[in-house]
Parts: structure tokens; C-alpha cells; sequence
């Protein structure tokens, strides 16, 4: 039987009943759409909870406005620019030149594109940061001091010791892998654990996966 373990959450429930905004990586960037049905207020509620998340992943990152199916007023996008602007974003119009292959239309999935990874070649050492929109894969440890934070997977090979988010923008079906999971804090979309001081864990027989089950983040061995 896989050892397993269970970690606490500290998410709390979701307090909005459906998405009014989303951020998707495209060839020209990464866009935001924006509900064409949804109220302002509630964009602009849900845009600050987002960013919130994880504040350190948005830091020097450059957004682009998706204004197909929604026009902002003058006063709704120096808005969107002025909370972009706490979490150190830049905001700019879309370009005329994107193709018809890059829009992002209503119904259509505006989750992070998981198969755009980077490959990080070392161990991640105390006060060292990686930070992806899409998934990261580290040839190495992570350990304590050290900060991994991907809009979609990320996968250790070694031990991950530090702080890992996996699913920042919000994907709850994203997951963490690692040969050894041991995170002074792990969290994966809004759910947040950590493992507890006083309880020693089994030797796992191979590597480990986090995800969430149950409103959980559960960990176990992981079997191709």
C-alpha cells in the first residue's frame, strides 16, 4: 500500500461563483480576458484576490489587455493598471497584429498552458527564487530558504525542502512531484499546508506527488 499523508489546509471557501477574468499565455504574451457580462466592481474584487495569491510571481511581468469582446472605459483600465501596479505589472493593449489562433474567446479554456515548461539545471539554495507562468521542472533540491512558484506543475528531482506553489493563477488540478516532498510550506492554487513539526514521516520507496483531493492536499507515492 503507497504511504500516504494528508496536509491541513488554510484556504478557506471560494467567495466568487464563477470567473471574471482570466490570465492565458499566448504567443504574444500573456493576455487577460475579461467577462464581458460581469460587473466592474466584481472584475476589479476578483483581479486584486487573484494577485493576491502570490504576490512575488507577478513581480516585472507585462500583461496584455484583451478588449475583443469587452471595451474598458478610460477610468476602468487606469484602474486595472493602478492594482497591476501594487504587485509591480505593466499593463499594454493588445497588439493588431495577434492571429486568429492566439484569441481568447468566451467558453473557450483560459488555464495556464502547463506544457510550457522551464528546466531549472541546479539546486535552488536558501533565498534563491524560480518563478514560471507555465510549469518548472528543477534538476536538483529545493531546500529550505528557496521559493518555487509556477502557474502550473512543478516537478523536483531531488528533494523539495523550501516553498513550493504550484497552480498560482488559480489551477486547482496542477501538481507538485518530487523524489522527496518535505515543504516548509506547500501550496497548491488557494489551497495552503505544511508539513507538522512533530511528526516524523516514512522513508517513501520512490517519488512523491501533491494534489488536491477533497479540499485536501494530499501526498502519496507516485506510480506511472
Amino acid at each position: 500500500m503507497p504511504n500516504q499523508a494528508e496536509y491541513g489546509v488554510n484556504g478557506g471557501e471560494r467567495h466568487v461563483a464563477r470567473d471574471y477574468l482570466a490570465f492565458k499565455g499566448t504567443k504574444q504574451g500573456l493576455v487577460l480576458w475579461l467577462d464581458p457580462q460581469a460587473e466592474f466592481s466584481d472584475i476589479v474584487d476578483q483581479l486584486q484576490e487573484k494577485l493576491s495569491l502570490a504576490r512575488d510571481f507577478w513581480q516585472g511581468v507585462t500583461v496584455i489587455l484583451k478588449e475583443t469582446q469587452r471595451e474598458c472605459r478610460p477610468e476602468e483600465r487606469e484602474r486595472l493598471e493602478e492594482i497591476m501596479g501594487e504587485f509591480g505589472m505593466a499593463l499594454k493593449d493588445e497588439t493588431e497584429q495577434s492571429s486568429p489562433d492566439q484569441q481568447v474567446e468566451v467558453g473557450e479554456s483560459h488555464q495556464v498552458n502547463r506544457d510550457e515548461a522551464i528546466i531549472v539545471r541546479r539546486t535552488l539554495r536558501s533565498g534563491q527564487r524560480v518563478h514560471h507562468i507555465g510549469s518548472i521542472v528543477i534538476l536538483g533540491d529545493v531546500n529550505p530558504g528557496a521559493e518555487v512558484i509556477a502557474g502550473g506543475d512543478i516537478i523536483v528531482l531531488g528533494a523539495l525542502r523550501g516553498v513550493a506553489h504550484a497552480g498560482a493563477m488559480g489551477e486547482e488540478d496542477a501538481l507538485v512531484v518530487a523524489f522527496r516532498l518535505l515543504p516548509t510550506q506547500l501550496r497548491i492554487a488557494h489551497f495552503i499546508s505544511r508539513a507538522p513539526d512533530d511528526m516524523e514521516l516514512p522513508e517513501p520507496q520512490g517519488p512523491e506527488i501533491a494534489v488536491v483531493k477533497n479540499n485536501l492536499i494530499t501526498i502519496h507515492s507516485y506510480v506511472l
